[in-house]
Formats: structure tokens, C-alpha cells, sequence
């Protein structure tokens, strides 16, 4: 029998520190009308977050969003071949370890380093997660086991902040309520019946109509979720640019594909609780060994909707970026022990940071260094000394909402 429960309530008994001394480790499983999930937990602590719809093209998603094209080439053309039990993985609810045969194949093949494995299985976990807290009703219990779960630890060591997590999606949660009701799910799939209507006004829209017309040449059928990956953009940010002309029936919405359609969908607020829209921070790490240019730019851009963290010591620059994988990094090319160029370089081989915008930002005018920035893969250059004025027109260039060229 299913019943009303809070998820996040659930999740702060079952990683208390009484809960996790009395039972161990192992997993929270819920079952909904539709589907399941797995919370696995250890001494309090997030180890991993599966759910009973697990497919391979929610892993092309995840291989694609991170740019890792080795391991999508290999998912889509050799691994199927090397799949065995087919059967049965399409009969059990959890698809009979469909990620884990597919994620350790991959590393055993050299197609996923380690880190990349490790930020696999933390996509995996942040999505099923969000799609759990979304849930109202279903049944809960608890499943003891002596490793969380075997294959996860074989491959890497995962040790997620489970309340740092929870307020991140409970924030997401907040800013999908803050679209049109109509919108439920990143599976759906929007459509338009009549481009003529592409013309009315829509007071709360930003697109333009030109932006619009690119956008619908993209939908043919495909979900929220794969036009977002085609513009290179979060969905729920895609979700919030369509939600205005969802509500005023210019762009209409088909329902979830099978199994999608089986996950909950985005609950509504209760009628005496007020939505606020979520405005985006974003995050700026700024890395120069002088530290009058890092107040400076801290001075400059504090004041404005973004976290500014400053490091003057580049031989550091690499670990505080990867922790806090920022929207945007502003660079000083002439620094010691490591330049510019070099970091610039490093970052983007890691395929970390492969579409985050890097900004040089040096004394030298000469059009070799801009060159030589280029090479690097800097995606913009800014000369010092610079005003706040031109400081701000850039970062806002990258950081700004989409413009559907694609």
C-alpha cells in the first residue's frame, strides 16, 4: 500500500548518525505505482542513487553532456556486442546492473579513466535523485548489505555530501515549480502546431522570434532533455526559456516517451505555499599572482549576481576550479611556476571543462599572444589595465542566457 511520505525527511532519518549505527549499511529502497529506487547509504554517508529506469540512452545523455566522444563512439557501436544476459536485463526492475555492466566495460576498455567514472556515477546518483525527491507517495524499507553497492566501490570511492546535495535539487525543484504547471518532466517533448503563432507577443518571453524559429527546427519529436543537450544547456534553463510560451499555447508539450513516462513528475506547490523564481548565481574563479588585480576583479564583480573566488597561487588553481567547477575562469597568462597558456592547456585536456569560457587576462597587446591564447583554448581575451565597464560586458557575454544559433 502506497503512502504520503516527505523524501527529504526520509533521507534525514536514514543518515542519522542513530539510524546508520543501528542499521549499517546498505539501501533505502522505494517502490512507487511505476517505478523504484535505491538509496545506498554507509555510516551516514551517499555512496550512490539508482532508480528502476535505467537506460542506455540516459547514458549517451550523461557521455555526451561531458563530451567524453571516445566512450559515446564505443557505447553506441561495440558495447552491445559484448552485452551478455540480454534478456534479462530488459526483465528486472533495476535491469540486472545495466549501468554497471555498461560503466565497467567502458573503464576495463580504457574508454573512462577513473575520474570520469567517478563523475559518471555522480551524475547518475544527482539524477535519480532528483527524480526521488520529486516523488509524493510509495512505500519504503530497509536492505541491509556488506558493500554499498559491490560494483560502485570496485570501480571508484564515492563519498557524497547528501544535505549539500539535497539543498542543490530542492533549489532545482523550486525553479522547475517556477515554470508553467504544464511542464512536469525534461522528457517531454514540445511541439508547434502553428508557426504563425510564433509572432504573438508573449509579455514574460525573451526569446526573440528568430531564436524561436531555430529552437522549433530542433523539437521534431525530441524531449526537453535532448534539445538542451543539442544546445549544449542545462534543460531546466531551456524549461524556463519555453515555460512563458508553453502558458500562452504557442508551444504545446506531448507527454514522456515510454519507460520516462514511469518517473514522477515536477509536484506542484500546495496553494498556500508562493514560488519564487531562483535567480541563478554563477560562479567566477579568477586565478593572478597579483593581488590588486584580484581585488580589483572581486570589487568589480562581487556586487553583482556572481561567487567570485580568487587564487593567487596557480599551482593550486587546478584542484580549486575542479572542486568548484565554476560557470567561467578569468586566467592571468604571466604568473610563476605555471603560466597561463600551460593551466589554460591542462584544463582543457582534462575534458572537465571542454565548454566552460576561459578569459585571459594580461598586460601584453601583441596580436602572437592573442594567438598563442587562442591555441591554449582561451575563449576570450581581455587586456589589462580594464575598466569595470568592459570587465562586466564580457563575463556577461558568456554567462548570459542561450542564443539558439545551433
Amino acid at each position: 500500500m502506497t503512502t504520503n511520505f516527505n523524501p527529504v525527511q526520509l533521507l534525514a532519518h536514514f543518515s542519522s548518525s542513530e539510524s546508520t549505527t543501528h542499521l549499517g549499511r546498505g539501501y533505502i529502497e522505494i517502490n512507487s505505482d511505476s517505478s523504484a529506487w535505491r538509496i545506498y547509504i554507509k555510516d551516514g554517508e551517499l555512496k550512490y542513487v539508482e532508480s528502476s529506469v535505467q537506460t542506455l540512452a540516459q547514458l549517451h545523455y550523461y557521455l555526451s553532456r561531458q563530451g567524453w566522444d571516445s566512450a559515446l563512439v564505443a557505447l553506441k557501436e561495440q558495447f552491445l556486442c559484448h552485452l551478455s544476459n540480454q534478456e534479462n536485463l530488459l526483465n528486472d526492475p533495476f535491469k540486472q546492473g545495466l549501468f554497471e555492466k555498461t560503466i565497467t566495460w567502458l573503464q576495463s576498455e580504457r574508454y573512462l579513466d577513473n575520474n570520469q567514472v567517478l563523475q559518471l556515477i555522480e551524475d547518475i546518483t544527482q539524477d535519480a535523485l532528483e527524480s526521488f525527491l520529486w516523488l509524493t507517495e510509495g512505500t519504503t524499507r530497509w536492505v541491509s548489505l556488506k558493500t554499498n553497492p559491490y560494483w560502485v566501490e570496485k570501480l571508484v570511492e564515492t563519498n557524497f555530501d547528501l544535505p549539500d546535495l539535497v539543498q542543490f535539487l530542492q533549489k532545482r525543484l523550486r525553479q522547475w515549480q517556477s515554470c508553467t504547471s504544464a511542464l512536469g518532466s525534461p522528457y517531454q517533448r514540445p511541439y508547434l502546431l502553428d508557426y504563425r503563432q510564433l509572432e504573438k507577443p508573449v509579455p514574460a518571453g525573451t526569446l526573440s522570434i528568430a531564436a524561436l524559429k531555430k529552437l522549433t527546427q530542433l523539437m521534431r519529436g525530441l524531449s526537453l532533455r535532448q534539445i538542451s543537450l543539442m544546445l549544449k544547456q542545462d534543460e531546466l534553463h531551456l524549461s524556463q526559456l519555453l515555460s512563458p510560451y508553453i502558458q500562452e499555447g504557442i508551444i504545446y508539450l506531448r507527454q514522456a516517451q515510454p519507460p520516462f513516462n514511469q518517473l514522477p513528475k515536477v509536484p506542484r506547490p500546495k496553494a498556500e505555499e508562493k514560488v519564487q523564481e531562483v535567480v541563478k548565481i554563477y560562479k567566477i574563479v579568477c586565478i593572478d599572482d597579483s593581488p590588486t588585480v584580484l581585488n580589483q576583479i572581486q570589487k568589480f564583480l562581487g556586487e553583482q549576481r556572481f561567487q567570485v573566488t580568487t587564487v593567487n597561487d596557480p599551482i593550486q588553481a587546478s584542484s580549486v576550479i575542479f572542486r568548484i567547477k565554476p560557470d567561467l575562469i578569468l586566467l592571468d597568462i604571466t604568473m610563476p611556476k605555471i603560466n597561463g597558456y600551460k593551466l589554460c592547456s591542462l584544463l582543457r585536456s582534462s575534458g572537465a571543462f571542454n565548454e566552460t569560457p576561459i578569459i585571459m587576462v594580461t598586460g601584453n597587446k601583441g596580436l602572437l599572444d592573442k594567438a598563442r591564447a587562442k591555441l591554449a583554448g582561451s575563449t576570450d581575451y581581455l587586456t589589462k589595465p580594464f575598466a569595470k565597464e568592459a570587465l562586466m560586458t564580457l563575463v556577461e557575454k558568456y554567462l548570459e542566457p542561450i542564443e539558439l544559433t545551433h
